[in-house]
């Protein structure tokens, strides 16, 4: 039978029997409207006069209405539209095995992509590309590695961040490799924070090179430079030990007065750390930060003359200890600082601005 009403059923069967079952709704011009097309397995809606929209419509509609539809598909404009109406309008993209692989969250705004034994790369490939594959992409972001490429295969990969009124504010020029920051109104900072920084308070950051003003500010304070240290001495040459120089160049604790071999003191002790360290090789051992300019915490030696502020520093024979340069031919040529805090008698840690001369 090629058309079957069964009332018990509700169910209308057309079709079978060698015989196509398709279903024409036309208009009462005689226009085609509608065709449901069994063969094909197509729905066609709309055309000769009338768009095929398709609205689906909740429960609690009233009225059939595109407004009130919480799915509504335009054949005129084209759009798709879900949600609204006291539904959320999310799309879940499900695996052969019914693993979701792609949501579209309507009501948390977000895409989702991957997950369940699938990485959620996002392709997006250039008109000329002639295959579907990452190497064939100008923008690839993949789920699984967490990287961002963006360019090659004919484009230069910039990224360009504008204020709300259109300006560029920050633009990675990957053709030129500059990165500009700043300009149209904004000054272009770079502020860096260490990992207990909270990336909001600028107080806290610990570099910030200020756009404006021009002006690169470090919360650290002096500017070091790593020596190689003798391998007798790496066990006594901590932060804040006065350095000298043996006949190979490398360094050691001073161990004696007024000696105008003190290159300085190895820098990171106390409260004060490097700001800047020159000559810094992370494939040779043996090395250490020595204070050239700033403030720097130093061993000092009391017990033969009070320190007092502003006192001239020179080498201890107290190993690794400076103490005041009394004095004063001497010293020149041995003296590593100036203090900046007082010590009486004994030894100790203090503040030093370090002035070799």
């Amino acid at each position: 039978m090629a058309i079957s009403i069964n009332s018990n059923t509700g169910n209308i069967s057309a079709g079978g029997d060698n015989t196509d079952g398709d279903l024409l709704l036309n208009a009462n011009d005689g226009t085609r409207r509608i065709h449901l097309d069994a063969g094909s397995g197509n729905a066609y809606l709309g055309g000769n006069g009338a768009d095929g929209d398709l609205v689906l419509m909740p429960a609690g509609a009233t009225s059939q209405s595109a407004s009130a539809g919480t799915i509504h598909m335009s054949g005129d404009s084209g759009n798709y539209r879900a949600g609204g109406n006291g539904a959320d309008g999310d799309i879940t993209l499900n695996s052969n095995s019914g693993d979701r692989r792609i949501h579209l969250d309507a009501g948390g705004g977000n895409l989702w992509l991957g997950a369940n034994g699938a990485d959620g790369d996002l392709v997006l490939l250039p008109s000329g590309a002639t295959t579907q594959s990452t190497a064939a992409a100008t923008i690839h972001m993949s789920g699984d590695s967490g990287n961002y490429r963006a360019g090659g295969n004919g484009a230069d990969g910039d990224i360009t961040l504008q204020a709300d009124n259109g300006d560029d504010r920050i633009r990675l020029d990957a053709g030129g490799g500059n990165m500009w920051i700043g300009g149209n109104g904004a000054d272009g900072d770079i502020v860096v924070f260490a990992s207990d920084g909270d990336n909001t308070t600028l107080s806290q950051a610990t570099i910030h090179i200020n756009g404006d003003a021009g002006d690169i500010i470090m919360q650290n304070a002096d500017f070091a430079e790593d020596f190689d240290v003798a391998a007798c001495a790496v066990a006594e040459a901590s932060p804040g030990t006065v350095m000298s120089l043996t006949d190979d160049g490398s360094l050691v604790p001073c161990e004696r007065g007024y000696d105008p071999r003190v290159v300085g003191v190895i820098s990171g002790a106390g409260d004060f750390k490097p700001g800047i360290v020159m000559d810094k090789r992370h494939d040779v051992e043996d090395r250490m930060p020595i204070a050239l300019v700033g403030k720097v915490y130093c061993k000092v030696d009391a017990r033969m003359a009070a320190i007092s502020v502003g006192d001239l520093l020179t080498s201890a024979d107290m190993p690794g200890h400076a103490m005041k340069a009394v004095d004063r031919e001497r010293a020149f040529g041995a003296v590593l600082g100036k203090a900046l805090a007082p010590l009486e008698q004994g030894t100790g840690l203090i503040p030093v601005l370090v002035n070799l001369q």
